[in-house]
């Protein structure tokens, strides 16, 4: 989508059915999102859940991808309000670690979120001003220029990165735990060689099938933040 097509630069309409707002249109439009994913929406889809013809709908957004430009920006919404209702932070790196938390959760609320932040140009209010509320920390901290950008690249990338590891290891887990015994006695020969040949692999393989995957999806991410933190305070001037 081209930046001309967005939602955000066609501005929002008038109200012509009483029964019509664009935050009823969202509410449905993420309903669907979160149960069955991007593939399962479309105008039609959303006009259904508001019991109105897809015409009415039109009149308010055009396309699907205004649909998951409204969608988008209205759950990234969500990290600002944890932000707002919180208590005030004594340092940057509390006040990066909130808006960092806020996001992995709000990911992990809606799993559609992640590949759809690929697709769509973010130009909503919600995301620019997570964006400046990122920014204001970092140029508080002693950041600037080009090294602002790539801090807060740096924030965001964690973020998304340790989501989709986190992802996967559940769907890993799900799929194991359903055929758990056939997948152990049909892989049993090969993670005898992984031993052999990885004993330290092996071990920590092993270990895994004792964790609890919440717990220590969280401590991971925690442990890499502060690792990041860290890292960004040595580049301080």
């Amino acid at each position: 989508m081209s930046t001309r097509e967005s939602v955000w630069l066609r501005g929002e309409r008038p109200h012509r059915d009483r029964r019509l707002t664009r935050e009823q249109i969202v509410g449905v439009t993420i309903g669907i999102l979160d149960a069955e994913g991007r593939e399962a929406l479309s105008m039609r889809r959303v006009a259904s859940g508001l019991g109105v013809s897809p015409g009415a709908l039109y009149w308010y957004v055009t396309t699907k991808d205004h649909l998951m430009e409204l969608a988008l920006d209205a759950v990234l919404g969500e990290v600002l309000e944890g932000l707002q209702g919180a208590p005030g932070v004594p340092d940057w790196r509390s006040a990066l670690s909130r808006i960092a938390g806020g996001s992995r959760a709000m990911f992990l609320r809606h799993p559609w979120v992640l590949a759809d932040l690929a697709t769509q140009p973010n130009l909503g209010p919600n995301a620019l001003a997570l964006a400046d509320a990122g920014l204001e920390i970092l140029a508080d901290a002693g950041f600037a220029d080009e090294d602002l950008d790539a801090a807060l690249a740096a924030i965001n990338d964690h973020v998304a990165g340790a989501v989709v590891a986190e992802n996967a290891w559940r769907s890993v887990a799900a799929r194991m735990g359903a055929d758990g015994d056939d997948w152990t006695e049909q892989a049993g020969d090969y993670l005898k060689e992984i031993e052999e040949r990885h004993p330290r692999l092996a071990a920590r393989m092993a270990a895994s099938g004792k964790i609890d995957i919440d717990q220590e999806c969280a401590r991971r991410f925690e442990f890499g933040l502060a690792c990041l933190l860290d890292g960004l305070e040595s580049r301080l001037p």
